[in-house]
């Protein structure tokens, strides 16, 4: 649900809560209660009630729609091949797998997070670094998208147009070796 249907949901809420404690009060004989709804409501004020009451009803309708809704999951894989036996397709994390694999043995990188997402051309990989302060940074940044455009092709088939390399930190600390 959106913020738009939560409140929506709310204002909903409240109005029907009102509507039905005063129905209550009415049906269990409280005397105010009745009189005051034969003496407030005239015809053309019933009008307005017949109004507001259509839209609680389609704003009733919209919540439970969107309650009901079935919202599909992103695909999380990538067409390699479709030919006459049936679809061949790669997960996008079987990818990010192979891409910290390929990053985390450039001498200089210390960290690899990868994250492929698809695109109707192919894939877009983002790979955010930890590098040592000795690495050349853009050097190594474009040795890293060569290398992850041929791999990523080679191994799966599929086509990547834009690798991008974000060096997040520069670690002066070695990591630990337990």
């Amino acid at each position: 649900m959106g913020p738009f249907d939560r409140g929506l949901l709310l204002l909903y809420s409240l109005c029907i809560s009102i509507i039905l404690a005063v129905l209550v009060l009415m049906l269990a004989g409280w005397q105010p209660a009745l009189e005051l709804s034969r003496e407030v409501f005239s015809p053309q004020q019933r009008e307005v009630l017949y109004a507001v009451t259509a839209v609680l009803l389609i704003a009733g309708l919209r919540l439970i729609y969107a309650s009901v809704k079935v919202r599909r999951p992103q695909s999380r894989t990538a067409l390699v091949e479709d030919n006459p036996l049936g679809q061949v397709q790669v997960a996008l994390t079987a990818i990010e797998s192979l891409v910290s694999k390929v990053v985390a043995n450039f001498p200089g990188v210390r960290e690899v997070r990868p994250k492929v997402t698809q695109v109707p051309q192919g894939i877009a990989i983002k790979i955010k670094l930890v590098t040592a302060p000795s690495a050349s940074i853009p050097e190594l940044s474009q040795e890293i998208q060569q290398q992850v455009m041929d791999t990523v092709k080679n191994i799966t088939g599929i086509t990547t147009n834009n690798v991008q390399v974000l060096v997040d930190n520069i670690s002066t600390a070695k990591p630990r070796v337990e």
